[in-house]
C-alpha cells in the first residue's frame, strides 16, 4: 500500500507541476496583454489631448466666422431695405407713368370729339410732368 500512496503522490505531484507550468504560461500572456494594454492608453491619452485641442481651434474658427458672417449679413440689411425702397419709388414712377401716358392717349383719341369738361392735351401733359418730378424727388431721397 505504501507504494500505491508513493505513486498516488507522485501523480499528484506531475499533476500539480503541468498546473503549475500552465497557470504561469497563462500569466504572462496576460501580462504581455496588459503591457499592450497600457501602451496603447498612453498613446491614446496623448492622441486624445492633440485631438482636444484641435477641436477647440476649430470651435474658436467657426465662432470667428461666424461672427464675420453675421456682420456682413447685417451689412447686407441696409442694402437690401434700399433695394426694397427703390424698388416701391420705381413702382409709383411707373404708376404714374401709366397714368400720364393713359391720359396722353385719351387725350389724343378725343381731342376731336373734346367737350366742355374734358381736359385739354397740355393739361395731360403738364400732369404727367408733375407726377414723373415728384416720383422723381421720391427716388433721389432714398
Amino acid at each position: 500500500m505504501d507504494l500505491l500512496m508513493q505513486i498516488s503522490v507522485a501523480v499528484i505531484a506531475v499533476a500539480f507541476l503541468v498546473l503549475l507550468y500552465s497557470l504561469i504560461q497563462t500569466l504572462k500572456v496576460l501580462r504581455g496583454a496588459l503591457d499592450e494594454m497600457r501602451q496603447t492608453v498612453g498613446s491614446l491619452r496623448t492622441e486624445v489631448t492633440q485631438i482636444s485641442v484641435e477641436v477647440k481651434e476649430a470651435i474658436h474658427n467657426t465662432n470667428a466666422m461666424t461672427l464675420d458672417v453675421r456682420t456682413k449679413l447685417s451689412s447686407l440689411d441696409i442694402l437690401f431695405a434700399s433695394v426694397n425702397d427703390l424698388g416701391h419709388a420705381l413702382h409709383s414712377f411707373t404708376g404714374a407713368a401709366k397714368e400720364s401716358a393713359a391720359s396722353v392717349v385719351a387725350t389724343i383719341k378725343g381731342h376731336g370729339k373734346k367737350t366742355a369738361g374734358e381736359p385739354s392735351m397740355i393739361s395731360s401733359l403738364y400732369d404727367g410732368v408733375i407726377s414723373t418730378i415728384r416720383v422723381w424727388n421720391k427716388v433721389k431721397k432714398i
